[in-house]
């Protein structure tokens, strides 16, 4: 299991100052995290934002927006992770925000607990998602919804292509799940999983999860 840095260090971009309160103390009264900084905006913070482990961020910030703001975070400190917190569930902004470069997405009335276990699973790797954001990514990914402007599709097919296997294990890594958990849902090892997305990253081009699932979307893989 990925030993957490200890503290988590903790960055919040959220322009609602109640909301921004609620997160901060969250955060506050959690031993092993310590809150980097609480933010209104995305400007003036990007420096904090960049020396965090996690942010949890707003999409519609003032100014530049929360999706503008997860690009400039990662183009300065690649190994942030970033959890979008919002109001927002359509999947528009669903798809920008994870293409933009989002660990994750929770919708703001999720719970203390859940989200407290997204930052920790997130820093493990995992895509965090609420369920309902899940199951829209889901639909599109599978043709009963409408991918994001401009996505290309991949061949079923040919060089590169993914094995009905590898597809089945791909959309597990888009819903959230961990390698052990992918494992108990279809019946293999977890070393079996370990192969297959190794697999998938190498046809796909990509280096990570967080990767794996934004190609997942953009070029409607499963």
């Amino acid at each position: 299991m990925t030993q957490l840095p200890a503290p988590v260090r903790v960055a919040i971009v959220e322009d609602h100052g109640a909301y921004r309160n609620v997160l901060s103390e969250i955060i506050e009264a959690t031993p092993g995290l310590r809150l980097l900084g609480a933010f209104g905006a995305i400007e003036g913070s990007l420096d904090s934002l960049a020396d965090a482990d996690i942010v949890l961020m707003d999409i519609g910030l003032p100014g530049l927006s929360g999706i503008e703001g997860v690009a400039l975070v990662k183009k300065r400190n690649s190994a942030v992770k970033v959890i979008m917190v919002t109001n927002h569930s359509d999947d528009e902004r669903v798809f920008q925000a994870i293409a933009a470069g989002a660990d994750g997405y929770l919708l703001k009335k999720t719970s203390t607990t859940k989200i407290l276990e997204a930052i920790t699973e997130t820093m493990r790797g995992g895509a965090t998602m609420a369920p309902f954001i899940a199951r829209r990514v889901l639909d599109v990914l599978q043709g009963r919804g409408t991918p994001a402007e401009g996505s290309p599709a991949l061949p079923a097919g040919g060089e590169g292509a993914l094995s009905a296997r590898e597809r089945e294990v791909l959309t597990l890594l888009v819903e959230g799940m961990n390698y052990r958990e992918i494992a108990e849902k279809i019946f293999i090892s977890p070393d079996t999983v370990r192969n297959h997305i190794r697999n998938i990253y190498e046809k796909l081009h990509v280096h990570s999860r967080s990767e794996a699932v934004v190609k997942a979307i953009r070029q409607k893989l499963v």
